[in-house]
């Protein structure tokens, strides 16, 4: 089949989606289809995937001020998915969701989404106009609020099929008006990297980090996955240091706060082979504090690598670790008992290596030829 995907963010751009997509689309076209990835594109940042086994469309990301560049973006992105959805049997879409589905229903082609969050809740929560968590959210009412829910949902609404990374996720498009009998649950998925990490793709870290109990978060800088309790954490554990490797809207005032504590470092976006070399050659364990994760796919990578894990029993964290099988689980927005499993783990290296040994259970359920498959199948019955 002719299949367009729309992607938000592309490598040289590090995340989940920028990680799922190329793969995703290199494996479909392997398996005979003809692919078309449309994706922006950051200025002078060259993309690292040379002679990708699918065509590759880009635009650029416009830089001009701060909310005309969405409405640049939009528009460019629209005219460029209109362009290439012409000659695609369905689009499936992993971002550029307004032009996606505007396109969509302007050609009349048959569209599958993947909903890896709710990016209203993310926006309102961000700019504080809600403090409720994700579940709350969605009874929460508002002017505002239901016209960011309009915006970011109406393509799941009207796609042939969605796939969510969790069956939590799957609940909350669900609760969107989406009917159960369209929304697939793929688990998200994890194979061995080839070759292992290498030490040479560590980031330059201070010598202030080397030493003593080595905890590493990875993610956004953004209010929910509350990093600044890791480092209120880590500056009550003398022999607690922890690097922080992702960038965001909080990074200043993170920063800020961790001056204090002299034990934190930062190194900001960092690729793929980077996160895996900071898992397998430094941290003693990978700390994710979030009030909501979709399917974190860091925690797969964690234990895949063997890294003992301390996370919040939320969202689909817990279809992928369980307590004492790799991971100590605790409360979201609890420092108290953030500290006492970061202590535990610090003065318990026996702990830490059951809890390493535990990592590997399960991972089954997250092959990529799995994945694959399934995904693969979902469009072709949406193609239908």
């Amino acid at each position: 089949m002719k299949v367009l995907v729309t992607a938000g963010v592309f490598p040289p751009e590090v995340g989940g989606p920028a990680t799922y997509v190329p793969s995703i689309a290199a494996a479909l076209a392997a398996r005979g289809h003809e692919l078309t990835v449309v994706a922006p594109m950051l200025r002078d940042a060259p993309c690292p995937i040379a002679d990708p086994p699918y065509r590759l469309v880009r635009f650029a990301h416009p830089d001009v001020a701060r909310y005309a560049n969405y409405a640049i973006e939009l528009g460019r992105g629209l005219a460029t998915v209109l362009r290439e959805a012409r000659a695609a049997e369905l689009i499936f879409v992993n971002g550029l969701e307004l032009p996606a589905a505007a396109a969509a229903r302007a050609l009349g082609k048959p569209m599958v989404v993947k909903v890896v969050g709710d990016f209203a809740w993310e926006l309102a929560h961000g700019r504080g106009w809600t403090r409720r968590d994700l579940d709350a959210f969605q009874e929460e009412r508002g002017v505002r609020l239901e016209l960011l829910r309009r915006l970011y949902r109406s393509a799941a609404r009207h796609a042939a099929a969605v796939i969510t990374p969790s069956r939590y996720l799957a609940g909350i498009v669900e609760r969107w008006g989406v009917p159960a009998a369209r929304i697939r649950t793929i688990y998200n998925a994890v194979d061995p990297p080839a070759p292992p990490p290498s030490r040479e793709d560590l980031p330059p870290l201070p010598d202030a980090v080397r030493d003593g109990f080595r905890a590493l978060t990875v993610g956004r800088l953004v209010a929910h996955k509350r990093i600044e309790q890791v480092i209120d954490a880590v500056a009550q554990i003398p022999a607690a240091r922890l690097v922080v490797a992702g960038d965001g809207p909080l990074r200043a005032a993170l920063e800020a706060r961790a001056s204090l504590t002299g034990r934190v470092h930062f190194v900001g976006a960092v690729r793929k082979a980077a996160v895996a070399a900071l898992l397998s050659h430094y941290a003693d364990c990978l700390i994710l504090n979030s009030t909501y994760e979709g399917l974190p796919h860091v925690l797969l990578e964690a234990a895949q690598l063997g890294v003992p894990i301390v996370a919040t029993a939320v969202g689909g964290t817990v279809e992928l670790v369980r307590e004492g099988e790799g991971a100590l689980l605790i409360p979201p927005d609890s420092p108290a008992e953030l500290r006492r499993a970061l202590e535990t783990l610090a003065s318990d290296p026996e702990l830490r290596a059951r809890l390493a040994a535990g990592t590997s259970g399960g991972l089954d359920r997250f092959r990529f030829d799995r994945l694959v498959e399934e995904t693969e199948q979902v469009l072709l019955d949406a193609r239908r």
